[in-house]
Formats: C-alpha cells, sequence, structure tokens
C-alpha cells in the first residue's frame, strides 16, 4: 500500500467488475465544467485556461459505496500521513476528453474560506481507466504530474492512471493533469480535512 515517499498507493482499490460499471456510465453523461478555488473569496467558476474537465455526477447507490470503500481505508491513510482526518463525505467524478488538462495548483486554499478548501489535508484520486503504456489502455497522456519543488520548473513524478488504483497525497503539494492526448480519462477525486 505504501509507494514512493509521500505517495499513498492501494492498489485494486475498485474491483474490475466495479469499473466495468461505472466508465459506460460516466462517459455517456453529459456533466458540466468542472469548477477551480474561488479567488479573492469569490464563489467557484469555471476556467477553461485553467482547468478543462467535466464533472459527472454519480447515482446515490455508486457516490454511497465510493464513499464507503473510501471510509474503508480512512485509518491506513492517517497512519501514512501521520494525521488525524475527517471522514470522507463526498466524491466527484471527473471526465477529461481528448485535450482536456488541470493546469499546476494545490488543491488546498490559501485563506478562509466558504468551501472549507483551506481545511484540506490529503487529496485522493482514484482512477477509473488505465492510461498508456498501461496494457489495454484507454487513453493516452493525462498522467497526473507531483511536482517535488514549490514551483513547476524543479523535480517532479508522474503518475500514469492504473484502473482501480487510489493514491493519495499532501492537499500542499503542487500538481497538474497533463493534457489528454487520445481517448478519455475518468477519475473520482476527494479531499480529507484536519481534525
Amino acid at each position: 500500500m505504501r509507494g514512493a515517499a509521500g505517495l499513498f498507493t492501494h492498489t485494486n482499490f475498485l474491483p474490475s467488475g466495479w469499473l466495468r460499471t461505472i466508465t459506460p456510465l460516466l462517459e455517456a453523461a453529459p456533466g458540466e465544467l468542472a469548477a477551480i478555488q474561488p479567488v479573492a473569496g469569490g464563489g467557484l467558476s469555471a476556467n477553461e485556461e485553467v482547468r478543462r474537465a467535466w464533472e459527472i455526477e454519480l447515482a446515490d447507490d455508486l457516490h454511497e459505496d465510493l464513499v464507503s470503500r473510501i471510509h474503508a481505508v480512512h485509518s491506513e491513510v492517517e497512519s501514512f500521513f501521520a494525521q488525524s482526518l475527517e471522514p470522507c463525505e463526498a466524491v466527484a467524478a471527473l471526465r477529461y476528453p481528448p485535450g482536456a488538462f488541470y493546469r499546476t495548483h494545490r488543491d488546498v486554499a490559501a485563506q478562509p474560506d466558504a468551501h472549507q478548501m483551506h481545511r484540506r489535508a490529503v487529496s485522493i484520486v482514484v482512477f477509473l481507466n488505465s492510461g498508456a503504456p498501461v496494457p489495454r489502455s484507454a487513453f493516452s497522456g493525462g498522467a497526473l504530474r507531483l511536482h517535488e519543488t514549490d514551483d513547476a520548473c524543479g523535480w517532479w513524478r508522474d503518475v500514469v492512471p492504473v484502473a482501480g488504483t487510489l493514491i493519495a497525497f499532501r492537499s500542499d503539494v503542487l500538481h497538474e493533469v497533463l493534457p489528454v492526448a487520445t481517448g478519455t480519462r475518468l477519475s473520482v477525486v476527494t479531499w480529507l480535512a484536519r481534525r
């Protein structure tokens, strides 16, 4: 379950049957352009120059099942990051078609905000399909790039999505989703706040 320093990895977090159920649903759903963090106290809004991805509303049973599965690994995540964390309450499903991306950002807000983004401590991503060069990959490009330094010019580590894998990292880590070249990247994200 432990991966490279600072990156919690749980392979086979979602079974293949579950993935076969959710993937076509997310590919067919219309969704809406995903929002980004508020700037200077404003509300959440979409900005395609910063983030081009679509958020898909999950059916209640799928949403509850995902939250329950994340709750099942909660203590492992707390132990890995040596932090007491609030339990997961909600997840967001995302679709990145060709050309979609999310520019370099942090998941935690610098200032207190109405959406409580300033309390985020750990970011969680569950990959629903695989990217190249994984065998039988559904898409190419779209790697999750985690920056090892406080600017986008230093060292980084690319995480190629593998279907069914959950990863977690500190929310203050600078990261980005590289542009998807072909196919469609599907994932679920959530954040755990400090207790």
